[in-house]
C-alpha cells in the first residue's frame, strides 16, 4: 500500500499544469461512509472544453484498491448497478457524475476517509491527439449539499 501511495504522489509532481486544460472538473464530493465500509461512491461535474471527445478508462483513488465507473439504471422496478469500461465526453459538452445516476465508486479503502476531509483522484483522459490527467480533490461529506 505504501508503494501505491508513493507512485500516486509521484505521478502528481510529473502532471504538468498545462495538461489539464480541456477537462475541468467541479464540485468533487465523495458521500460520507460508516467505518468498515467496503465501497464509497464519488461525484462531480466534468465539463470537456477541447474541441474532440475525451475518454477516460483509468482512475486512481489514492487510499483506496480501485476505483471504477458505475450506472444506476431501472430494471423490473428496481434500482441495479452496472460497471462501465470509460466516461467519453464529446468536445464542449459536460456531463454530471450524480446519486442516482452515473458515478464513481471507490473500492476497499485502506482506511474510510471521515466526513469533511479529502479524498484525490486521478483520472486519466485520451482521445486520438491528446491525453491529460486530472488531479481531484474531492471533500467528504454527507449526501446535504
Amino acid at each position: 500500500m505504501i508503494r501505491k501511495s508513493l507512485l500516486f504522489l509521484g505521478l502528481l509532481f510529473f502532471i504538468p499544469h498545462s495538461a489539464i486544460s480541456e477537462i475541468v472538473v467541479k464540485n468533487a464530493w465523495v458521500r460520507a461512509a460508516p467505518a468498515g465500509s467496503k465501497a464509497m461512491a464519488a461525484y462531480m461535474f466534468i465539463d470537456n472544453q477541447g474541441p474532440k471527445k475525451m475518454s477516460s478508462s483509468k482512475i486512481i483513488a489514492n487510499g483506496f484498491e480501485k476505483a471504477e465507473v458505475h450506472m444506476i439504471f431501472i430494471s423490473n422496478n428496481i434500482a441495479q448497478m452496472r460497471k462501465l469500461e470509460n466516461i467519453s465526453i464529446d468536445g464542449k459538452e459536460s456531463i454530471a457524475l450524480e446519486p442516482g445516476g452515473l458515478h464513481l465508486m471507490l473500492i476497499n479503502p485502506n482506511k474510510v476517509p471521515k466526513k469533511n476531509s479529502k479524498v484525490e483522484i486521478l483520472m486519466f483522459f485520451e482521445n486520438e491527439n491528446n491525453a491529460e490527467v486530472v488531479r481531484i480533490e474531492a471533500d467528504v461529506r454527507s449526501q446535504e449539499l
